[in-house]
């Protein structure tokens, strides 16, 4: 089954109960520099700056559904941005 962006954006999106509020998710599939299998998730903040225990707990919640998905063998980048920022490269 080919790796899906949107089914891991749907999945983000139905998580409860996340250590801070996310706006939305970017989620891209494809092959990193290496040639292997990744993902690349955004998660877009109203505020990015958050203490490094609360991005550990939203960095695990994710890692928790891209391997769900695409399984342990993913590479996955996590990022965050906010939403000012991210209206400002539009």
């Amino acid at each position: 089954m080919p790796l899906s962006a949107t089914d891991i954006e749907q999945a983000l999106r139905g998580l409860l109960d996340l250590p801070v509020q996310v706006d939305s998710w970017l989620v891209e599939t494809g092959t990193d520099w290496t040639d292997d299998a990744a993902v690349w998730v955004w998660g877009i903040l109203p505020d990015p700056q958050i203490d490094t225990a609360t991005q550990f707990a939203l960095r695990k919640a994710i890692r928790g559904v891209v391997r769900e998905h695409a399984g342990n063998d993913i590479c996955m980048y996590i990022r965050f941005r906010s939403t000012s920022d991210l209206a400002q490269t539009a």
